[in-house]
């Protein structure tokens, strides 16, 4: 009698378990974790490292675990573009800051047809913001195929991973006062860091809990194996002198990261938000920590390390930071708190904006994003950088941005 009591008790829990329905996103977007949750991260954990102990190099096998080139000069260099992909990319971007208020954001995307979706913000304390007079927009025409150059910015590989070479000429507008000035520059970016390659340096158990979240059909692994782009960052030091016309020459020494992004698909409408915060302490640490949502594929992915002084590298492995509780107005924040661990070492972060600008991004404004040049503690440690907030331009839209 007890045995059947047992085997029914038991076959109720089961069909309650498999009736049960997964909760539904948050705002229609943000998927929560369902019944089979810790089944999927343990599989997808050990799908990980499998693909790891592979070491494979071959590109088109690329992401999750795998490197996408032989070598770091493979890497660091202008990729091909694919003619069967119409929306490949191969960007770069630099942005640095300093204790005295001094921040420079550059960026270069090269796309198909010559077009290169650019970039360039430098603020000085005493003039405010710069702004490349093509701002807000950013799709202009290369100046050189197959370079990271438009509208008078080039940046320029010297040594990989360790130099580039960050010039411009043209015109850029004071924001503050709206006066168009000349301006040219040869800046040299030197590394301070080790580089973290997103294909094969993401902490694990965060991409399986990310993957483990969403509903598992065939097109979600398809979209998956399409959507990767390899993603590399590295912090480094931005020095060199800017002239000004009406104002002279100013001097910046600035750091922050530089990161490079290649693959066969880049479309800004897939991204539904992201917030992404590079930051350089005041005794040498590096600190990359954000949130990325693409619902196609991950709606919650957490992505950071840590680079202490002394080289050694840690990955960013949970955080408190939630889309909802951040910015889900449309509105970047001016000030938040929020803590991560790395190492199981946690950290609590303060941002606060010092000056900010936003750009749009993709086929026509696709994508908002919000430059926030920042102030930063982290343990009670001073440090300065960007903050990076992105929005689907038409699922946030507030009227003023425009």
């Amino acid at each position: 009698m007890y045995v059947y009591i047992a085997v029914a008790s038991l076959v109720v829990l089961v069909l309650k378990f498999l009736l049960t329905p997964d909760p539904d996103p948050v705002c229609g977007v943000y998927v929560k974790p369902g019944k089979w949750f810790t089944l999927k991260y343990y599989a997808f954990l050990l799908l990980l490292k499998l693909r790891q102990r592979r070491n494979a190099a071959n590109a088109e096998r690329a992401g999750y675990g795998v490197r996408s080139r032989n070598s770091a000069q493979e890497m660091d260099r202008a990729q091909s573009l694919p003619p069967s992909h119409p929306k490949a990319v191969d960007a770069v971007y630099f942005n640095g800051g300093n204790g005295e208020g001094c921040y420079f954001v550059g960026a270069t995307a090269r796309r198909h047809k010559n077009i290169v979706q650019t970039l360039l913000y430098i603020r000085f304390p005493d003039l405010g913001l710069l702004e490349l007079t093509t701002l807000p927009d950013t799709s202009l025409q290369g100046t050189e195929e197959g370079t990271f150059a438009a509208g008078g910015l080039k940046f320029e590989a010297v040594k990989p991973m360790q130099t580039w070479n960050l010039t411009f000429d043209g015109n850029m507008r004071i924001v503050r006062t709206g006066e168009i000035k000349h301006v040219r520059f040869l800046l040299v970016w030197t590394a301070t860091t080790d580089y973290f390659d997103f294909d094969t340096d993401m902490e694990n158990h965060a991409l399986a809990q990310a993957i483990a979240r969403e509903r598992w059909t065939r097109t979600f692994f398809d979209a998956l194996k399409v959507a990767h782009q390899t993603h590399y960052e590295q912090f480094g030091r931005i020095s060199g002198t800017v002239h000004i016309e009406g104002v002279g020459e100013k001097q910046l020494d600035v750091q922050g990261v530089r990161d490079h992004s290649y693959g066969n698909i880049r479309d800004w409408k897939d991204l539904h938000r992201y917030c992404i915060q590079y930051i350089q302490l005041e005794d040498g640490t590096a600190v990359c920590f954000g949130l990325i949502c693409f619902p196609k594929t991950m709606s919650r992915l957490l992505i950071g390390y840590v680079f202490h002084p002394d080289g050694r590298k840690d990955m960013v492995s949970s955080t408190d930071f939630e889309f909802i509780k951040f910015g889900q107005d449309g509105h970047p924040p001016d000030v938040f708190n929020c803590r991560f661990t790395a190492a199981k070492k946690t950290y609590a972060l303060r941002c606060e904006v010092v000056d900010q600008a936003h750009f749009f991004i993709g086929d026509g404004r696709d994508a908002r994003i919000h430059e926030r040049l920042c102030k930063f503690t982290v343990n009670g440690v001073t440090g300065w950088g960007i903050s990076e907030w992105d929005y689907r331009h038409n699922a946030f839209h507030p009227d003023h941005f425009e």
